[in-house]
């Protein structure tokens, strides 16, 4: 019989309400401390943390899945991995107590915790239609994809050049076409405006700024299917849009706007 490891098993939990003690786990840390094995896994199903949280965008997951991967050789005790989330993730992300885990196999046992964790919901479990911005993003994602043109764009448009130095804001998708780039970012209306009248404040910079380079800008947001705030504030912000050149879609409409770029780029 192969001798048994020692390795401890850490959870990342997503903490939806700072002053509340619930939250999801959304990843398993497993080390041994000798150095030897060390895997990292994230969940992808995502239904738990939409019924808590539904504003939050599963894509900062996976920077965060990269940033630690990234790390996993110098991360053997609770107090680095703690370090890291704490300075590049804040207080969203919660690190457990160590759990001591004894297997003749890491790899078998790993596959084993996040089918344990990671279980999708069952029938009868609580679940909620995807919202909010994450959900958006994924559909679009979808649509893209099953039109055949997802490798063809580009993600995370990084535009800071035109909204200012430092600004995070990505847009997320684009291509370009000659002398034209055409870009697509998911746009929430279910909780309040912010992310709309954000867009339409950045895009003017970035419209002005492409056209010093001599390049058409050309941008569509895609919005909640059924808009949740009241008539007149969708309209003010989908009007805001619109008054600065942004095209409006409506996240039930992407097969088609995929479709349409399958045509433009005949792929």
């Amino acid at each position: 019989m192969a001798e048994k490891r020692q390795l401890e098993l850490f959870l990342l939990r997503f903490l939806p309400h700072a002053l509340r003690d619930d939250f999801v786990t959304v990843g398993l840390l497993l080390v041994e401390k000798d150095g030897g094995f060390a895997d990292l896994r994230f969940t992808r199903d995502w239904r738990m943390l939409q019924c808590v949280a539904p504003e939050v965008e599963t894509e900062w997951f996976e920077k965060v899945e990269n940033e630690i991967r990234g790390r996993l050789g110098s991360l053997r005790r609770r107090d680095d991995l703690i370090h890291l989330v704490d300075e590049r993730f804040g207080s969203s992300l919660d690190v457990s107590p160590a759990k001591g885990v004894l297997t003749e196999d890491p790899a078998k046992e790993m596959e084993v915790l996040a089918e344990m964790y990671f279980a999708p919901l069952g029938r009868g479990e609580r679940t909620q239609q995807r919202t909010g911005r994450g959900a958006i993003v994924a559909t679009m994602k979808e649509a893209f994809a099953d039109a055949g043109v997802l490798d063809l764009m580009q993600r995370d448009l990084d535009v800071g050049k035109y909204t200012g130095l430092g600004d995070p804001f990505r847009i997320d998708f684009g291509y370009r076409v000659g002398g034209a780039v055409k870009m697509f970012h998911a746009v929430s209306l279910a909780v309040n405006v912010d992310q709309a009248l954000a867009l339409a404040y950045r895009y003017s910079r970035i419209e002005a700024g492409m056209r010093q380079e001599q390049m058409r800008a050309s941008l569509t947001a895609v919005v909640d299917q059924g808009l949740a705030l009241p008539e007149d504030r969708n309209a003010f912000a989908i009007g805001m849009l619109e008054q600065n050149s942004v095209r409006v879609r409506v996240v039930g409409e992407m097969a088609a706007v995929a479709e349409d770029v399958r045509r433009e780029l005949r792929a």
